[in-house]
């Protein structure tokens, strides 16, 4: 998957590219989304070393596409689902007197929130950005670099 995107800051290794938000994009919180939702600020690898202002091409492994939409919604969704079907038969089974759909559907969500909240937990730790973050592979069009006066006489 390729977007062209424009690169806003640097971060050593890496940089901050700001692109151009395609309409099949879900809102998996991966990227930083704009007010307007138009445009979403990722991170990527930089090893072309991409500068400031360039317009470049990032890609991200499509296979990884759709390993890293799984982590966002898939795991949570299992969670859900296992949480609300086992607490469904267990409530039913031990006789407490407990609303069956209600403790399996609350269940459901809290386990939904803790699959969340480990999956951002491990984001947190860096496990998933060195698979997962794009890469810059291509500059699109280089930033014209404005020579100083002093360049100018010095005949850079």
């Amino acid at each position: 998957m390729k977007e062209i995107g424009t690169v806003k800051t640097l971060r050593g290794s890496t940089a901050e590219v700001e692109i151009k938000r395609n309409s099949a994009c879900g809102d998996c919180g991966a990227c930083h989304v704009s007010k307007d939702q138009s445009v979403m600020l990722t991170t990527a690898k930089n090893p072309i070393h991409a500068k400031s202002g360039e317009t470049v091409e990032v890609e991200m492994q499509f296979a990884n596409v759709f390993v890293a939409a799984f982590i966002m919604y898939g795991i949570p969704l299992l969670a859900f689902i296992l949480g609300s079907g086992g607490a469904y038969y267990l409530v039913g089974s031990l006789n407490l007197g407990w609303d069956q759909v209600l403790t399996s559907f609350f269940t459901g969500i809290c386990l939904t929130a803790v699959a969340y909240l480990v999956i951002r937990q491990i984001d947190r730790q860096g496990r998933f950005s060195s698979k997962y973050q794009p890469v810059i592979i291509a500059v699109v069009e280089k930033v014209d670099t404005v020579s100083t006066p002093m360049e100018k006489r010095m005949g850079n």
